[in-house]
Formats: structure tokens, C-alpha cells, sequence
């Protein structure tokens, strides 16, 4: 048992690596990475938000995501700007030209997931895959995040 363990831990090690060189080149001519696509597309989603509410919804980004955010606004696609409600907060939001890069973003997350679905022949083991990962991520920030990103139920 020790061997199919350790397997399937080098399993999804690789899945891992495997599905993001794969990403990375759906968003080579955006001159994206995936975290910094997450970014952009929580913002879509959800609107303006504080760094730290942010960083509650990101799963690329374990530590502060201030530094990812830093280089959207450095492409101008991000920019912060001070809440109305309470001055002390600063928000960050999606620019005209952040906005123009949804479709593109859409489309190739919309490919990547066609990958994968291709990969998985049998539906139902998407759902079977999404149980066993979620049990493993129990307990964890990351299915936390995931459950609050995708409004799932605990």
C-alpha cells in the first residue's frame, strides 16, 4: 500500500505541473500567468475588493497576494482605489483595458477545461474526483477557499 500511495502522491504532483504548462500556453499570447488570470477573473466575478478579501478567494496565492496584484496594476489591468464607504480600505478592480482581456481569459479557460474534460471519459468520475480531492483537502484553507469561490456546500 506504501507504493500506491506515494504513487498517487507523484500522480497528482504531476497533474499539477501537466495541467499548468498547459494552461500557461492557452495564455502565452495574453502575456498572462494563471495566478495572475485568477486574479483577473475573481475581480470579474465578484467585483471590487480589498487585497485581503482578495487573497480569501485566490487558490494560486498561499502568502499575501499584494505582489501578484502589483504586477496587474504595473500592466494596467488592475487599479486600486480608495472605498467610499470606508476611506481607510483600498479596493482593487478590473481597468477598461482588464476588462477587455475577460473574453480572451473565458475562451481559454473554456479550452482548458475542454482538455480536461477529454481526459476524464466517464463524467461521474468527475464527481468521484471532486470528493476524494475535497475529503483530502479537508480541514484545510484551500477547500475553504474553493467552497467559498464556488458556493459549495461544506
Amino acid at each position: 500500500m506504501d507504493n500506491k500511495i506515494e504513487i498517487l502522491r507523484f500522480l497528482i504532483k504531476s497533474c499539477e505541473r501537466e495541467s499548468l504548462s498547459v494552461f500557461n500556453s492557452l495564455l502565452k499570447d495574453l502575456k498572462l500567468t494563471a495566478n495572475q488570470v485568477e486574479v483577473l477573473t475573481i475581480l470579474n466575478s465578484y467585483g471590487a475588493m480589498s487585497v485581503k478579501d482578495l487573497g480569501n478567494l485566490l487558490i494560486c496565492e498561499k502568502k499575501s497576494p499584494s505582489r501578484l496584484v502589483q504586477s496587474l496594476i504595473k500592466k494596467k489591468l488592475l487599479v486600486k482605489k480608495i472605498d467610499k464607504s470606508d476611506k481607510r480600505v483600498s479596493l482593487i478592480a478590473l481597468t477598461a483595458q482588464g476588462k477587455e482581456l475577460i473574453p480572451k481569459i473565458n475562451s481559454a479557460n473554456e479550452k482548458f477545461n475542454e482538455i480536461i474534460e477529454q481526459k476524464i471519459y466517464d463524467p461521474s468520475q468527475v464527481d468521484e474526483l471532486i470528493d476524494i480531492l475535497s475529503s483530502y483537502l479537508q480541514g484545510t484553507d484551500s477547500i475553504s477557499k474553493i467552497r467559498r469561490r464556488f458556493n459549495m456546500e461544506e
